[in-house]
């Protein structure tokens, strides 16, 4: 990511065109110099240096406004349009208690901006069409951007990432990158929160609140009819997911597939979820893998899922499908498939039952160090398919050590030639060699994923290069403890207000949790069911096509049109006030 430096990117407007601090002396210089300034200026009106700051207000107005703190602009579109702001530009927008709501749908970044809220306030963006209209959508041209500070309500996603990126096309083409999403509350939209389409690569989304996805639904709509996740990751690879909470969503708290690649989903809180809480793969339509970098249509690759704290989700905690070389460590997975799956899961996927897709098995995938806490049910499941002349979930042995179960779970391996159907950790092991330093116990944690005093999750784990700090951010000692959390001693939970903030304060007096009733343990029966095939698999750059009884209001039209001097003619014209000679605007036209 390139954005201007922190001195250039805040500077006042004044001083960026040319204000009071950058003019000459009283006694003119000759016009030779004027001249040679002249050229300067123009040479770097338009670079980060000079990048501009407008501002936004509830109290603004977009026909008399100029986009100054003390005459704002009254829409976020007017400031971020072609026609006010440039590349590099900063759109500040004020959100005073009790008129901080902008009922804007489409606000569009289509070129470099950082959108952000503020100093202190929490402006609203609400777009009341969740059928056809985005909140906030990030052009391919505004690569680079950051949105900051911001709650986002509605529409028929919170955040979405454009591409121009399609199978077989230009080597060139690709979606919205290094885009950073920071310090966002993103709730009650029709469908996603968050959606990242194909090649929008290096994502950073950090302290970051998504609820209450599904808003477009009709009452009553079947949660197997549903299709409204946290964040939506197709083929975006480099993604960074830390420091965020993610809470009840209609669907998936989060996923990354279509052959994501490098992708960190570090320090999070995932509870509440409709369907899995995290998952590494799924199931993505054929046309939107890059087979020149993936021929083996893998779903994930080299992903790395750890320091996560996973609660009360209807399928897996943690999935893997179709995923190579990824990492799940020193997460706490709480409660995890009451509707089905396990806690650790090896799903198998589809792809369209497309002839040419791969539908490769998990491939090389690492678990260790985590922390499962649950009343019974499945820990591990590793599913076949004898669909399509038959699917598994992983390829060899797993690769899984150092973990922490309860005592009275259970371990299924699916595969031909298992006889492994709901078997013991002991079974398990002797089966297939995998856990055999785990640990076998009654777990608790407190209500943000905290060890107690004298859990036998302590000094329990296995230091590893991929994991050096704790769910705290909190740096881990030389001997690791299995789950989210390292412990330091009695502490206190102070759940922060959201978006949870790296918090890295711990008090006295820590409460804790007793391990949940998943409502699977001894004498129920967990189902051996797949998550819908059809969920998630319209993966494109465009909505999805409008559910059955799902209406939205519209926005009006937006203010006329406002040409605002750009800083490059602003310069001009202060050079023509000085040497009294010549047209700006003719100059900058020639």
């Amino acid at each position: 990511m390139r954005l201007c430096s922190r001195t250039d990117l805040f500077a006042p407007a004044h001083l960026a065109a040319g204000g009071p601090a950058s003019r000459p002396s009283r006694r003119l210089p000759p016009k030779r110099h004027l001249l040679a300034s002249a050229t300067f200026l123009l040479a770097t009106a338009s670079v980060p240096g000079f990048a501009a700051e407008w501002f936004v207000s509830t109290a603004g107005n977009d026909s008399s406004g100029n986009g100054s703190l003390q005459n704002p602009f009254r829409t976020i579109k007017r400031a971020t349009s072609n026609s006010v702001s440039s590349a590099g530009d900063t759109v500040t927008v004020r959100g005073p208690a009790g008129n901080a709501t902008y009922n804007e749908c489409e606000v569009r970044l289509r070129h470099r901006l950082v959108l952000r809220a503020y100093p202190g306030e929490r402006p609203r963006i609400h777009c009341n069409d969740m059928s056809n209209d985005v909140a906030v959508r990030i052009d391919v041209a505004g690569s680079g951007s950051r949105v900051s500070g911001f709650e986002i309500s509605g529409g028929y996603y919170g955040v979405m990432l454009m591409t121009n990126w399609y199978q077989g096309g230009p080597s060139g083409n690709h979606g919205a990158r290094d885009v950073v999403l920071e310090d966002l509350l993103v709730h009650h939209t029709g469908f996603d929160g968050i959606k990242v389409t194909p090649k929008s690569d290096n994502a950073t989304i950090r302290r970051v609140e998504i609820h209450t996805t599904g808003a477009g639904y009709p009452a009553g709509t079947p949660d197997d009819d549903k299709n409204a996740d946290g964040i939506d990751n197709v083929n975006g690879s480099g993604m960074v997911v830390e420091d965020s909470y993610i809470h009840d969503t209609a669907t998936t708290g989060l996923y990354f597939k279509g052959g994501a690649a490098d992708v960190v989903i570090q320090r999070n809180r995932i509870e509440n979820t409709g369907d899995a809480g995290i998952l590494v793969g799924f199931d993505t339509s054929p046309q939107f893998f890059d087979l020149q970098l993936n021929p083996g249509y893998y779903e994930a690759i080299r992903g790395i899922v750890r320091n996560n704290v996973v609660r009360n989700t209807g399928y897996a905690g943690i999935g893997l499908y179709a995923s190579r070389d990824s990492v799940v460590a020193n997460n706490t997975i709480i409660n995890a498939a009451r509707r089905g799956h396990a806690a650790l899961y090896f799903g198998v996927t589809f792809q369209d039952w497309a002839d040419a897709a791969g539908r490769p098995a998990n491939r090389t995938a690492v678990l260790r160090n985590n922390l499962v806490i649950q009343d019974g049910g499945r820990c591990i499941d590793i599913r076949h398919s004898s669909e399509l002349g038959g699917l598994s979930g992983l390829v060899g042995a797993p690769d899984s050590n150092f973990n922490g179960f309860p005592s009275n779970c259970t371990f299924r391996d699916g595969r031909p030639g298992s006889n492994l159907g709901n078997a013991t950790l002991a079974q398990w092991r002797a089966a297939n060699g995998a856990d055999v330093n785990s640990t076998a116990a009654s777990f608790s944690v407190s209500s943000i994923g905290h060890l107690p005093a004298g859990s036998p999750a302590i000094d329990r784990g296995v230091a590893l290069a991929q994991v050096l700090d704790d769910v705290d951010g909190d740096a881990r000692p030389v001997n690791y403890d299995i789950g989210a959390d390292e412990f330091r001693g009695p502490v206190v939970d102070e759940p922060a207000p959201p978006p949870p903030p790296r918090d890295r304060r711990r008090r006295r007096a820590d409460v804790p949790m007793p391990p949940p009733d998943s409502g699977n343990g001894p004498g129920s029966r967990v189902r051996d069911i797949e998550i819908p095939a059809d969920r998630g698999r319209n993966p494109g750059p465009g909505p999805r096509p409008r559910p059955p009884g799902v209406g939205g209001a519209t926005v009006p039209a937006s203010a006329p049109d406002v040409r605002i001097t750009p800083p490059v003619m602003a310069a001009w014209e202060r050079i023509q006030s000085w040497i009294g000679t010549g047209d700006a605007r003719d100059a900058v036209q020639r």
